[in-house]
């Protein structure tokens, strides 16, 4: 006797197969999704939840829809008849460009900033600081949420910035373009807003942080403006010249150099005392350095030509001597005592102790880590001018382009150096934290370049103040004159004669106290800490990497 088919099997059609393989398929993408989130940095989702459900971000989404709803209608009005057969899609992705710049350039950083700040103020960045996380993962964590809101509003108003496609005089990759620009230029803002964040401890300084924050913000939302409106209206000539795509990627490559060194600079800022903060930081620098070496150099091969060298060697001294002069007065401000986690840190092998030592926290060895790589500038600088000073015809001269080499590398090294012997001094009797040492070396900067200044207006009869060697301490007027009126203007034989040797003086003053920084040690992990770990990571268990060794263990069992 056969067995009838049941009515569920005998009704089923296949339309009903596809939705019940279409919600498998659904709730196996949702349990994937919820596994994803459980997986990913707690600091994301709170604060992503935190941002999507405030006013804040509900009040400005609504006020972006409406302005592009606005948008739309008074631009196609004011067209008139011509939107049928005229070019006016860039007109429209300029307005769109505008209203997408409002909560990209303004809310999104503002609101960043706020969310480390507001741990500040509400104590609750201790509770964050004792759990798992490192530094690095809490900044990562708020930025991850402002690249969530940054997606959302680009959700809004991209559907309508493609439509400008359709009204013509704009292609694709321009529109592409502007979207990148406006991302990475949002994200970079609310990583120095949370850098900002980071430094707003005290009431008083958030209150200052947060109105410069607001002035520099509403800075960059006009600029941002100007700027991407410029492009758009010369892009046709713009895209298809290589010039362009060589700039953008040297941009980029300075962007993220400089995006990793803020990073590690905020997640230095909020880290304990007892880390090392330092490091990350300086192995940044020396790749940021690099980069804009090579970045030069292959600029000048392209070119095909050495009448440029002299520029380029001048730009490269220039922008690098104010870089070291600049992370030197940061690096010699730093704590000259390293905590026991840090000595565990250190490196332990001769070649490490040689070439590594300079990575590590200390004034000291920041300080001959930014002399050692502006030396090694200098260096390549006078071999390039002694190789190639025949070819070279361009402005600055031979002679210029030595002297600046030479005097800008003795006042960087006598400003760094004098600078933390000072901060030394006065750690014997206060406290001195690092932008105390910072503005320490600003003030001694000002001093030097306003004294002689002062002392030559008060004995000069006519108030009229010439250049003479009283002014020899002020760098910035003596390279100015060097480079615009020439080594004679400044008596540049006799300025390196004393400039160059009051450079190595200072820095032999230095290396005594630079010595006992590099006597430090690797110190040895504790036993007790040593058992907690291998308790808590322990080592995973040796497998059998082929059959026999399997059947070998079965029969000892």
């Amino acid at each position: 006797m056969t067995s009838l088919p049941s009515s569920n099997a005998a009704n089923s059609s296949p339309s009903e197969s596809r939705v019940s393989s279409l919600v498998t398929v659904l709730s196996q993408i949702g349990a994937w999704l919820e596994a994803l989130g459980d997986r990913a940095n707690p600091i994301l989702v709170k604060e992503t939840r935190q941002a999507l459900k405030s006013r804040q971000f509900t009040g400005t989404f609504f006020i972006v829809l409406v302005a592009c709803w606005i948008a739309s209608f008074a631009v196609v009005a004011i067209s008139g008849p011509s939107v049928y057969y005229g070019a006016e899609g860039s007109t429209m992705l300029i307005v769109y460009s505008a209203i997408l710049a409002f909560p990209l350039m303004l809310i999104v950083p503002y609101s960043a900033y706020r969310s480390l700040a507001a741990e500040q103020e509400d104590n609750t960045y201790d509770l964050l600081s004792i759990t798992t996380l490192t530094t690095g993962q809490i900044i990562a964590g708020k930025l991850g949420s402002a690249v969530v809101q940054m997606l959302v509003y680009l959700s809004a108003v991209s559907p309508c910035i493609a439509f400008t496609y359709l009204l013509r005089g704009v292609d694709a990759l321009t529109i592409l373009m502007v979207l990148v620009y406006f991302f990475l230029a949002s994200l970079g803002l609310s990583l120095l807003a949370l850098m900002a964040g980071t430094a707003a401890k005290v009431r008083y300084t958030q209150v200052i942080l947060s109105v410069l924050l607001v002035l520099g913000l509403a800075w960059f939302f006009f600029a941002s403006i100007f700027l991407v409106g410029g492009f758009i209206q010369e892009s046709y000539s713009f895209l298809r010249e290589t010039w362009f795509w060589v700039g953008n990627l040297a941009f980029l490559t300075v962007y993220v150099t400089t995006f990793a060194l803020i990073h590690a600079a905020a997640s230095a800022q909020i880290a304990f005392s007892s880390e090392n903060r330092s490091t990350p930081i300086r192995r940044i620098m020396f790749v940021q350095q690099a980069c804009f070496v090579g970045w030069v150099a292959g600029a000048l091969s392209a070119e095909d030509t050495l009448k440029d060298l002299g520029g380029a060697i001048f730009a490269s001294a220039f922008f690098l001597g104010l870089y070291w002069y600049a992370m030197g007065a940061l690096l010699t401000s730093e704590w000259p005592y390293l905590s026991r986690r840090v000595q565990r840190s250190l490196p332990q092998s001769k070649m490490g102790r040689m070439f590594l030592t300079w990575f590590n926290p200390g004034p000291g060895t920041g300080y001959v880590f930014c002399v050692a790589n502006l030396s090694m500038i200098a260096i390549t600088g006078l071999i390039l001018i002694g190789f190639f000073s025949s070819v070279m015809t361009t402005n600055p001269s031979v002679d210029q382009l030595l002297y600046f080499l030479l005097i800008g590398w003795s006042y960087t090294v006598i400003f760094l150096g004098v600078g933390r012997l000072l901060i030394s001094l006065a750690r014997r009797f206060v406290y001195v934290s690092m932008t105390a040492g910072f503005l320490l070396h600003v003030i001694l900067l000002l001093v030097a370049c306003g004294l002689p200044q002062i002392l030559a207006f008060m004995s000069s009869p006519n108030g009229s103040v010439q250049y003479g060697l009283l002014h020899m301490t002020n760098p910035i007027w003596t390279l100015y004159l060097l480079v615009n009126n020439g080594s004679t203007a400044i008596e540049a034989a006799t300025l390196s004669f004393i400039l160059i040797p009051a450079a190595l003086i200072v820095l032999l003053l230095n290396m005594r106290s630079v010595s006992a920084e590099m006597q430090y040690q690797r110190s040895l992990l504790p036993t007790r800490v040593a058992e907690e770990e291998a308790e808590l990571h322990p080592e995973p268990e040796a497998k059998a990497s082929n059959p026999w060794e399997e059947e070998e263990k079965a029969s000892e069992q």
